[in-house]
């Protein structure tokens, strides 16, 4: 049986464990083939104070006319940190051709963290990103992303149904599932993961182990997993429990040996046994 074909469209920063360096490796070792495009090279991840970002637009309408030519379809398409406002656009045109029937989309739009924009970005993308989650299936913000998207009022300390107020905000957007990555809870710890349907309005908290650390890249991690879950045949539901069991053990395994947490998460040891045990059982 041939292998799920994945198109990745992402930035790939040449030191450190985030973006494609992560992506592609969590999907091979879930039996996935990655088909890659880099929106963006950088020489190190947007944690560190300084580094070197060269926007691959160009390259990028390029590879898509080639891509064309060759008539390339996936199973799913995952979009995430992107050289500029413009490839949203590209994006949203061009994709669709990429698509077959049940071709599941994935943007995790990458904008922001702990209240503020990343700082190669400016509104535009934002407005952008409105555009390019139009033809999504599935998007995973998290929570600052979640509210600049949204317009929704960015707050740490928010009350019992605020969040689920958000998801519904965002499912104007067009999205069918929402998945919030790091969502606060009634604490103010950002330590569950926030689930909404825009179908029929359900709504579902997963609480998470909280871990007074930070690793760049875990959102990618959390998606790419999520997405390798469901090309596995898992549900979302269960995909979103098995991927948040993924992730806190990856975190538990890093924590005592990632010196310089800037890197992200040791993947080489978090995916040495196979993921595929934490999706083990169906809901």
């Amino acid at each position: 049986m041939p292998h799920p074909k994945v198109l990745a469209i992402h930035d790939l920063s040449g030191f450190g464990n985030t973006s494609l360096m992560a992506i592609i490796p969590i999907m091979n070792r879930m039996g996935i083939e990655v088909t890659a495009m880099p929106g963006a090279l950088l020489s190190a991840n947007t944690d560190y104070p300084d580094y070197i970002l060269q926007d691959n637009t160009d390259l990028l309408k390029k590879t898509l006319l080639h891509w064309k030519k060759l008539q390339l379809r996936f199973d799913a398409i995952y979009t995430g940190f992107l050289g500029s406002p413009e490839q949203a656009y590209l994006l949203l045109e061009n994709l669709p051709f990429f698509m077959k029937k049940e071709t599941v989309v994935l943007v995790d739009p990458v904008l922001a963290d702990e209240g503020k924009l990343y700082s190669c970005y400016t509104w535009e993308m934002v407005e952008a990103m409105h555009s390019l989650i139009s033809i999504s299936n599935i998007i995973t913000p998290n929570w600052t992303e979640a509210v600049f998207l949204s317009s929704y009022p960015y707050s740490q300390e928010i009350k019992t149904g605020q969040v689920q107020e958000c998801c519904a905000q965002l499912a104007a957007l067009s999205p069918e599932h929402i998945v919030i990555t790091s969502a606060p809870n009634s604490q103010g710890k950002f330590s569950s993961v926030a689930y909404f349907a825009a179908e029929n309005d359900f709504f579902r908290e997963f609480e998470c182990n909280y871990a007074p650390v930070v690793f760049p890249g875990a959102g990618d991690c959390f998606s790419a997993m999520l997405l390798a879950g469901i090309l596995n045949g898992f549900d979302l539901v269960q995909s979103i429990k098995g991927t948040i069991a993924f992730m806190q053990k990856a975190i538990e395994i890093s924590i005592p040996v990632v010196q310089d947490r800037k890197t992200g998460i040791d993947l080489v040891s978090a995916l040495k046994k196979d993921p595929r045990f934490f999706f083990s059982h169906k809901e």
